[in-house]
């Protein structure tokens, strides 16, 4: 062969080589050679190997030790490099001789150091794959099936309960453990590789623990590791996994699930499961029954087409505010249309359940029938408001009579005029219950109009109090101003936010301690402006706090204080305060302070 080519084909291998004669002097070196020690190859032609490569006594012993062939004398040397650097490198010496029948000398040299290097990093990757697998809680093994015989790690010995000095069949007393149910499943993946349908496989089995008290579940995975010369494989190497916290999850999820299907199936309202853009994903015979549908026919429509038009707008901004986090849930009551076209009231309650991205997946949706409620609800009122007109006709012709007798009093006896008196008190009650009970009506149906405007919330307040001051003397207390706070401007309706603070101030009366104040504020809270009242006296008993906005509710340790009530004028005061956009609370002591506050929208 050209020496030529042999030299070219040496260099782009990166072969560091030397040749040297019987005076182990350099006759020829190969270019990777002359890089590694940082000279020109034509600088060693002819000078002896020691000057940069000294071998060590013991390596030219053996190299004159006859017939030295391949791989011949491997020594690890410090040499030098052209400018003075140590350099350790891995040699590999072979002597042989040459066509002219001299002794010639083949160096095979190395970079010991970037072998080290890769040896490192090597044993680094082993620690660490050792380390995960050890981690991982992984038991390793390998089955040879010339001999049928498996060798297996610590690990995959404790698995099993087995002590790693412990002598005894491992392979029969695995296959003793394993369910009897399950023995083809884990003899399976190596049935698989052996038979050549496959690299690698994996099964999912149960194992007995060693005292034989519960069942674990193991998962293992085989892929051949070696084959023969006729390629069949020779040996497999398997891992084994413990999974049985994660067959318990599993096994709770899915329990969870058909717990779920069942309460979602079988349920007697209507339940549906929808998509962000309002698709019913899910729908339960409940919901298709109540609305005229398959689930086939509901799953292929939007709750945008099931809703009535005047309806839609309201639960698209629920929902919108349900989607940027607002609210956490909402309620509506809302109108439905059904297969036949007709009017089905629903009272309609909807969860959203977010992804792992904390993004919308779907909303979970549950709708009552309430169409007989309303139907109901609408012959009530307008019975109510029918007896309340009939009765306010002649009830005004009595209390105009016995105004006209009262006014005349002298003539009568004092029995006469103490009958006149209850008369036209228990009148007065009848009048205003039947106002009440229509404003009630009214309020509850949402019939009532609001003109809401901005006006200073401390000049109401101020003018509703003149207006009750006959409370101060009929029960003897003292009414507080608010403190100066004209700039605090409100959106309200003035009339009814007279009726509000009248229906509070008279509540506050009532059952305020003789002499004591009733006292009013007015304050700034955040994009509100809080009212409060506040008297001192017997308190709101502790079983009664649930009903006290509830129509008709008093508490009946109270009611001997009360003057013709009606136990409507907390329940009304509390609809107009919603109506015009905020809230009411009360805070109350036992035989201390008792405030009732409310939030008007800010309107500056």
């Amino acid at each position: 062969m050209d020496n030529t080519i042999l030299e070219k084909a040496l260099g782009v291998a990166g072969f560091a080589v030397l040749v040297l004669d019987d005076k182990d002097r350099v006759i020829d070196i190969s270019l990777p050679a002359a890089r590694l020690f940082g000279v020109d190859q034509r600088d060693l032609i002819g000078k002896p190997v020691s000057d940069f490569l000294p071998l060590d006594p013991a390596t030219v012993g053996a190299l004159d030790q006859t017939a030295i062939q391949p791989p011949g004398v491997v020594a690890e040397i410090t040499a030098r490099t052209k400018d003075n650097r140590e350099l350790v490198v891995a040699v590999n010496a072979v002597r042989w001789i040459g066509p002219d029948g001299r002794r010639l000398t083949t160096l095979f040299v190395r970079d010991a150091a970037l072998e080290k290097q890769a040896a490192r990093r090597k044993h680094s990757q082993l620690v660490q794959s050792d380390n995960a697998i050890r981690g991982a809680r992984i038991g390793v093994f390998e089955y040879d099936p010339a001999t049928d015989s498996v060798s297996v790690s610590d690990i995959w010995r404790c698995m099993l309960e087995i002590l790693p000095d412990e002598q005894m069949d491992v392979q029969q007393e695995w296959r003793s453990r394993v369910h009897p149910d399950d023995v083809q499943i884990a003899l399976e993946p190596i049935s698989l590789c052996l038979e050549g349908h496959t690299e690698r496989a994996s099964c999912e089995y149960r194992l007995h623990s060693r005292d034989r008290s519960h069942w674990k579940w193991m998962r293992t995975d085989i892929a051949v590791a070696e084959r023969s010369p006729t390629g069949r494989p020779s040996l497999l190497v398997g891992a084994q996994s413990d999974i049985t916290e994660r067959k318990a999850t599993e096994d709770a999820l899915r329990v969870s699930v058909e717990q779920f299907r069942s309460a979602f199936y079988n349920a007697s309202i209507g339940k549906a499961i929808v998509e962000p853009d309002g698709r019913l994903r899910l729908a339960n015979p409940a919901l298709c029954d109540m609305l005229g549908y398959s689930e086939s026919e509901l799953t292929s429509r939007t709750f945008q087409e099931l809703t009535h038009p005047d309806d839609l707008d309201d639960d698209l901004y629920c929902l919108k505010s349900l989607m940027e986090g607002e609210i956490s849930s909402y309620n509506l009551e809302k109108r439905y249309y059904r297969s036949n076209g007709a009017i089905l009231w629903g009272r309609l309650s909807v969860g959203l359940v977010r992804n792992a991205n904390g993004e919308p997946d779907h909303f979970i949706a549950q709708v009552v029938d309430i169409t007989e409620q309303r139907r109901l609800d609408e012959l009530k009122n307008e019975f109510v408001s029918v007896v309340s007109h009939e009765l306010r006709t002649p009830l005004t012709s009595v209390l105009g009579a016995l105004a006209l007798l009262e006014f005349d009093h002298a003539q009568f006896s004092d029995e006469v005029q103490r009958l006149l008196f209850i008369a036209k008190t228990n009148g007065d009650r009848l009048h205003n219950l039947i106002n009440d009970i229509l404003d009630f009506q009214k309020f509850t149906a949402r019939e009532m109009r609001f003109s809401l405007v901005g006006h200073p919330v401390a000049r109401l307040v101020e003018d509703t109090l003149m207006a009750n001051l006959a409370l101060t003397d009929m029960y003897a207390i003292r009414f507080s101003p608010p403190p100066d706070h004209r700039a605090l401007i409100g959106l309200v309706d003035p009339k009814r936010f007279h009726q509000v603070m009248a229906n509070l101030l008279s509540n506050a009366a009532k059952f305020a301690d003789p002499g004591s104040v009733v006292a009013t504020t007015v304050e700034p809270d955040g994009p509100s402006i809080r009212v409060s009242v506040t008297n001192v006296g017997p308190g709101i008993p502790d079983s009664f706090r649930e009903r006290v906005f509830r129509p008709f509710s008093q508490a009946a340790s109270l009611s001997d204080r009360r003057s013709g009530g009606t136990g409507l004028g907390l329940s009304i005061t509390k609809q107009i305060v919603e109506q015009m956009g905020g809230e009411i609370g009360f805070a109350s002591a036992l035989k201390g302070q008792t405030t009732f506050w409310f939030t008007v929208r800010r309107g500056d």
